[in-house]
């Protein structure tokens, strides 16, 4: 199901240098129907270790790493894919942007509380040719994110269990 109205983000695709070594983050945020920013993404790193056709980074050494947004399934694709760290990367992820209508009926209810305390995940898949897997990614419901670490980079979402890319923006 595509978001309704669509995202809207201060960037779709961002790219930066991640140094063995050393902290360096990126933080993407949408914009509410008030027009006030609120994050959506923010992505850590401080030891990515091997990179999947160079091998492995001695401290220092940096890769780059590319973060591109999927809106309409609430995911968002980390490159180069097969990435692998010493210490997890944090991803953090925020569906505060559902406004609380996580089951796209137009209304908030209780069906909503449920549908967020019990169904909705941080899912993860290597390519497009392999099944989604839940994480064990923790979850803040007053927040309304998932923050998960991350050992390698792949494909990563938010969805409700058994119901893939059923939650409205």
């Amino acid at each position: 199901m595509a978001l309704t109205p669509p995202l809207s983000l201060d960037q779709y695709v961002v790219s930066f240098w991640a140094v063995r070594g050393e902290s360096r983050s990126v933080q993407i945020n949408y914009t509410s129907s008030d027009n006030a920013a609120h994050p959506f993404l923010t992505l850590t790193t401080t030891d990515p270790q091997y990179v999947p056709g160079v091998g492995d980074l001695a401290m220092g050494d940096s890769v780059l790493i590319t973060v591109f947004v999927d809106t309409a399934k609430i995911g968002v694709s980390l490159e180069p894919h097969g990435l692998r760290f010493g210490e997890p990367a944090q991803l953090k992820i925020w569906y505060s942007g559902a406004s609380g209508d996580l089951n796209g009926d137009g209304v908030v209810d209780s069906t909503d509380s449920a549908v967020e305390a019990q169904l909705l995940g941080l899912w993860y898949r290597s390519d497009e040719t392999e099944p989604w897997v839940h994480l064990a990614a923790n979850q803040s419901i007053e927040e309304k994110s998932f923050t998960y670490a991350l050992p390698h980079f792949s494909m990563y979402a938010v969805a409700e269990e058994l119901m893939e890319w059923s939650v409205n923006y």
